[in-house]
């Protein structure tokens, strides 16, 4: 078989092709001086792109979104790529030989032009519908001897197709957060098994607290379901019902004070039938609200007996410390009575105990457990708040005690950031910045006293483990009732959610307020003559606009101000009464200049302005505030920092631009200063 080939030859077009080859290698002979800096300025392009997407994936995230695959596909080609170019630039610094870089950089070229037509997206982030069941973002506390067959009785309920509503109550401490945690944990691990179905559609949880609001319990299941925000409540409550309106669900409502009424949250009726089940599952102290929300059934959780009470307060003890000596286990059971069957005091006492390894530390803790006095609280044993006391006592460390005070002027049941509280104890001198060589050996000294707290159960983690903590709220009762001096100061630590007139004679005496998350929009509701406030945290009050006329010259004693994430709009010109003050946070606020009458808080040692759209600070005010230590602008932006940080960095050095000399009193006084500036304890602000 005969086959015929024929080639055809093209001498002209290949000659082209081998023209345009060697010209294109020859050229990379040239300087890649002009390459390089297309190459930059096209990949600054690329990079401002990278950063409005992120900026729109932050802002979809907070509404419950999540990125698109191409999206996040399309920022790592960006990381990628910009990682390259670095590369090229660093190498063609070094002089690397030119060829190589003009080569490399027309390639990259490509590629970064790609990217940069590629960026135009239309959504950038998906709301994904929610698990069924989720975790509830909390360390799930030590459970007590009783708590199977308590989940027993729950499991029982929950495959009755006849009831609706359960109520679980009993007295603060014994346990039911931690019997609706482990409902929860158990319906988890039964949804993740392939082999069974799960019972519901959606487990929701939501805890509704003594200060209790209906947009905010709203806002929480809507959080929980993944659905959008709305301003009107009734709205919500309507979009909260279309949803769950033919599903299955199992609302668990923590720490209920008052009635609530279902529909109000979108459930406007529980629907029972072999393919749908709608329940609800609530805790409160007080039986009568069992009653009122119509529980179908209810359980009562009881403290334990002697018996359980025993083993349950061996296991916090630990065997070495009980087997330390042979007198301890019989003062141990002294002790252990000494806690009424309260799981939450048998937890706090226990790890108190649990390094006190000879029989007269176990002898001096029963003696002080049995002089402490009967102090009743709603919902808590009579003796129940002096005997977890001794829990704070046992703090033998006065700093690690008052931090543990402050953490109580958060709201109940609020997940505190680790930073945010750190920050505080430092605003009030409990952890002093100037000890330490650089700011980040502060915070790790922050954090080491919240590893103490928590090693003493005192706190606990929060919604962000890694991030926050929170309070029980019987702890963060008897840190209120410690810092009223055993409630015969009862209005020396003050949380308000809103004002009334018949506060005013008692907010008078405070010495400490707080309006955190609160509903408050202005100080009018305040009294003008606050004589003994040292600290006032507004933080996170977002219709709070403004401090009216007058009101600082009723707080003289003024130390600790936080307005960070609020409405406030200017600082008055009288702050420069607050010749005390230490502390001032303007955060995530509408303050766009600090008045000149600042200059006068000689006391002043933390300025944090973070997160301002922009913020002009007149001439020579922050080198008046010659005790400042740390100032704080991330992310925001002031047009005449480039003036201002010369003018302080030369005052700080002990002289001014005009002046080559200082007194040797004014560089004394400047030393902190210049100490803490080379330390960098400085955040600039954001370039533009």
């Amino acid at each position: 078989m005969c086959v015929n080939v024929q080639f055809q030859f093209d001498p002209l077009k290949f000659l082209t092709d081998v023209w345009s080859g060697l010209s294109r290698q020859m050229g990379y002979l040239r300087d890649p001086g002009p390459r390089i800096t297309e190459l930059t300025e096209v990949n600054i392009r690329l990079q401002a792109k990278r950063e409005d997407i992120n900026d729109k994936i932050r802002s979809a995230e907070r509404r419950g979104e999540t990125p698109n695959h191409d999206v996040q596909d399309w920022l790592r080609k960006v990381a990628s790529i910009n990682e390259k170019v670095s590369k090229i630039q660093t190498d063609h610094e070094n002089s690397t030989f030119c060829w190589c870089i003009n080569r490399r950089a027309v390639k990259s070229l490509a590629k970064v032009c790609a990217l940069v037509n590629d960026s135009k997206f239309g959504n950038v982030a998906t709301r994904l519908p929610p698990n069924g069941v989720q975790e509830v973002p909390a360390e799930l506390p030590p459970a007590n001897p009783t708590m199977l067959s308590y989940l027993s009785q729950l499991h029982d309920f929950l495959n009755d197709d006849e009831s609706r509503i359960f109520g679980i109550w009993g007295m603060g401490g014994v346990g039911k957060t931690t019997l609706l945690r482990s409902l929860n944990k158990e319906l988890l691990c039964s949804s993740e098994a392939r082999n069974a179905l799960p019972m519901f559609d959606h487990v929701i949880w939501a805890v509704a607290s003594k200060d209790y609001k209906l947009e905010k319990l709203q806002r929480e299941i809507s959080n929980w379901l993944h659905l959008p925000p709305c301003e009107d409540i009734n709205q919500q409550a309507i979009e909260i019902w279309h949803f769950l309106e033919n599903k299955s669900f199992l609302l668990l409502l923590d720490d209920l004070w008052q009635p609530v009424e279902l529909a109000d949250l979108g459930i406007r009726q529980l629907t029972q039938n072999e393919t749908k089940k709608q329940k609800v599952v609530f805790t409160t102290r007080l039986e009568g609200v069992c009653g009122q929300m119509q529980a179908w059934r209810m359980m009562t959780v009881e403290c334990l007996n002697e018996e359980k009470a025993w083993r349950f307060f061996q296991d916090k003890v630990g065997e070495q410390t009980l087997q330390a000596h042979a007198m301890i286990p019989q003062l141990a059971q002294v002790v252990a009575k000494q806690c009424d069957g309260l799981p939450l005091a048998l937890v706090l006492i226990g790890s108190a105990m649990s390094t006190k390894k000879t029989p007269m530390e176990w002898r001096d803790a029963i003696t002080l457990l049995k002089k402490s006095q009967p102090f009743e609280i709603q919902g808590i044993g009579d003796n129940i708040l002096s005997k977890l006391k001794f829990s704070y006592d046992n703090l033998t460390d006065k700093i690690l005690r008052e931090c543990f005070l402050l953490c109580s002027l958060w709201p109940e049941n609020h997940s505190i950031s680790k930073t945010e509280l750190i920050e505080c104890w430092m605003g009030h001198g409990l952890v002093d910045e100037k000890e330490f060589d650089n700011i980040n050996e502060a915070y790790d000294s922050g954090h080491a006293l919240i590893g103490g707290l928590q090693a003493a159960c005192l706190l606990e983690p929060g919604y962000n483990k890694d991030r926050e903590v929170k309070m029980h709220d019987v702890v963060r009762d008897l840190a209120l009732w410690i810092a009223s001096d055993c409630g015969k100061r009862q209005k020396r630590f003050i949380f308000l959610s809103s004002l009334t007139a018949s506060e005013d004679w008692q907010i008078r005496e405070a010495e400490k307020m707080s309006l955190v998350r609160s509903n408050v929009s202005d100080t009018s509701g305040l009294p003008s003559n606050c004589f003994k406030l040292e600290t006032l945290m507004v933080q996170g009050s977002i219709s709070f606009n403004s401090i009216v006329t007058g009101f600082f010259h009723g707080t003289p004693a003024l130390t600790y101000l936080d307005l960070s994430y609020t409405a406030i709009y200017d600082l008055p010109q009288e702050i420069g009464l607050l010749g005390n003050l230490r502390y001032l946070n303007i955060s995530h606020t509408n303050i766009s200049s600090l008045p000149v009458q600042l200059s006068n808080l000689r006391e002043l040692r933390f300025l944090l302005l973070r997160d301002l759209e922009c913020i002009f600070i007149p001439s020579g005010l922050l080198e008046m505030l010659v005790m400042l230590s740390v100032i704080d602008m991330t992310n925001t932006w002031c047009d005449n920092w480039k003036e201002l940080s010369v003018e302080f960095v030369f005052s700080v050095r002990g002289r001014s631009p005009d002046s080559e000399k200082m007194n040797s009193q004014q560089d004394k006084d400047r030393k902190d200063l210049f100490h803490w500036l080379t330390k960098a304890r400085v955040r600039g602000p954001i370039n533009r």
